[in-house]
């Protein structure tokens, strides 16, 4: 399978049924190890799989300070529409955008009218994107996880 060579609707390459994402951005002098902190605070993992829980179609994510803390990179893979994920973010877990991303220049909040065009101002598209299984969602992938517990607890019980 090869990459989706039509042109998307919005940046970010696709591959099957599933998109890459990456942002970047510039880190408010000073603000780099507070958005450290945000990420070391207690319950944040758990909290982490609990939001990408709610979300439902996101496969994976990246957050990476570089440049001595200047720059932050955003990047995550996700299944179906690009203007749907940004909304499922800004309805399911506003929070986690808004607690990072206000430590970074000229972040509007996640609520913002314009919030989409931030996001496409900061985004770049990757130049080479491979999944594994590109035709695989997350909800795929769940299933077959359910599937496969209860046909090992069947083997289970049989023996």
């Amino acid at each position: 399978m090869t990459a989706n060579t039509d042109k998307p609707s919005r940046p970010g390459m696709k591959f099957g049924r599933t998109s890459e994402f990456t942002l970047f951005f510039k880190a408010k002098p000073g603000h780099g190890k507070l958005i450290r902190e945000v990420f070391e605070r207690p319950g944040f993992e758990d909290r982490r799989k609990e939001m990408s829980a709610r979300i439902g179609t996101l496969h994976d994510a990246r957050w990476v300070l570089f440049d001595d803390d200047t720059c932050l990179m955003s990047a995550t893979n996700f299944d179906g529409d690009w203007d749907a994920y940004i909304d499922d973010f800004a309805a399911q877990i506003p929070e986690i955008f808004d607690t990072i991303l206000e430590h970074t220049g000229d972040y509007p909040g996640i609520k913002d009218p314009d919030i989409k065009d931030h996001i496409v101002a900061h985004q770049a598209t990757a130049c080479s994107y491979f999944r594994t299984i590109p035709d695989t969602t997350v909800k795929d992938l769940q299933k077959a996880l359910r599937v496969q517990d209860a046909f090992q607890r069947l083997l289970d019980e049989a023996n």
